[in-house]
């Protein structure tokens, strides 16, 4: 029986700019009363997605950041947190510069008013991914960002880049999650960096032991890599058509439907309505 849906947000949810508008919250609201949780998981920080989310009046548990914070969208009541550990901050942030690469810092800083670190002055590129998430930023010196909980490493680079990046003993043999998300841009791709073990699926199947639901009782659904491991351990796991393909591959189904046309809802609300019906 599914009791919980997980979903993506940006080309899940909602293709870019596109709004949580009234047909998105009436899903939402039909499988609220069927009994069925909805949770949002994304790479996006806790303030930005509440943002985004604000016309869903209701409740509703927003796992932020890759999986590293849990936290209630009205309340804002934090449920779960996992931080890098800081001994692994200094490495990490050599061997990204050391590449000619700006790390980003997604820190928990959202009392204080920021969500993002940077070290240095900002390509166009980074600029721009700054000021997609409001500018609530702070430029700091490398000591100063070890005082802050660090909660993931983004920044651009080529895939070639990235894959002589990830050999680094700080990622490989520290067990940092690194991904290369899909791109428009053909010659820069954003890389995203979570810490020890972390990854979506770990927020998601917190949450899950939280609310006593098993893995078996969740449909989630995604569009890139940093959402794969959810993907694949979720009872049912749906990969948007955009993705890439070995995302696709540890998927159990595909959606065709896009995001303008509502199709993660579409796809998910097809399963549980046939479960319902099967009941009966």
């Amino acid at each position: 029986m599914i009791r919980l849906i997980a979903l993506d947000f940006d080309g899940t949810i909602a293709a870019r700019k596109q709004p949580f508008d009234e047909t998105m919250i009436e899903y939402v609201h039909r499988w609220k009363e069927m009994g069925i949780e909805t949770v949002v998981a994304s790479g996006r920080p806790f303030r930005s997605l509440k943002r985004e989310l604000a016309p869903y009046k209701d409740e509703m548990v927003l796992i932020s950041n890759n999986g590293n914070l849990i936290r209630r969208k009205n309340s804002e009541e934090t449920l779960d947190r996992f931080v890098f550990d800081k001994d692994a901050i200094r490495p990490l942030t050599a061997a990204i510069e050391a590449r000619g690469l700006h790390p980003i810092f997604h820190v928990d800083s959202y009392a204080k008013g920021y969500d993002l670190v940077t070290l240095h002055e900002q390509t166009e590129r980074e600029a721009s991914y700054i000021v997609f998430y409001e500018n609530m930023y702070r430029e700091m010196s490398l000591d100063d960002l070890l005082k802050e909980d660090v909660l993931a490493v983004a920044g651009y680079t080529t895939p070639d880049v990235f894959e002589g990046l990830i050999e680094e003993p700080v990622i490989k043999e520290g067990g940092l999650t690194a991904h290369l998300l899909k791109s428009r841009d053909p010659k820069l791709s954003l890389f995203e960096i979570i810490g020890k073990g972390s990854d979506k699926w770990r927020g998601l199947s917190t949450y899950g032991k939280m609310k006593g639901i098993a893995p078996e009782e969740m449909i989630v659904v995604g569009d890139d890599r940093n959402d794969g491991a959810m993907i694949a351990h979720g009872g049912v796991g749906i990969a948007m058509a955009s993705a890439p393909e070995d995302v696709k591959e540890v998927a159990d189904s595909i959606c065709e439907e896009t995001p303008e046309n509502y199709g993660a809802f579409r796809c998910v609300d097809a399963i549980v309505r046939k479960e319902a019906e099967d009941e009966h």
